[in-house]
């Protein structure tokens, strides 16, 4: 008898594109730049701050028009989750929540971590 004594774990998504973008900006440590420089003032439940600013990255990169789309496009998607490097990925009311927190001091911490990232800074009227 042929048989597999060892559970085999198969993820599908329907954005496999994507997921090996995915794959290829977690090998190239694309975020950590952004992990190092930019600290938000919110405490850690379940995911850190830094995690929910990915969830929302990789939920823009999905396609999404806006973060209400992170439970259906990220959050349902484990496979693309993993191909991010995620195990997990945040509520879409919770990642909102870090973007309201962000202060203007943030926005230059994310011009620092890699100005090409960013257009420069507007002033205010």
């Amino acid at each position: 008898m042929n048989e597999c004594i060892t559970e085999t774990t198969r993820h599908f998504t329907p954005a496999a594109s994507l997921a090996a973008l995915g794959v290829k900006l977690q090998q190239m440590n694309l975020f950590e730049p952004i992990r190092q420089r930019v600290q938000i003032a919110q405490k850690t439940v379940k995911y850190r701050p830094m995690d929910k600013l990915y969830d929302g990255f990789i939920t823009l990169l999905a396609g999404a028009h806006g973060l209400v789309e992170i439970n259906t496009r990220l959050r349902a998607d484990p496979a693309l989750q993993a191909a991010f490097g995620r195990t997990g990925c945040a509520e879409q009311s919770v990642v909102q929540q870090t973007l309201d927190r962000c202060t203007a001091e943030n926005a230059g911490q994310m011009r620092a971590s890699g100005g090409q990232y960013l257009p420069p800074a507007q002033p205010r009227l």
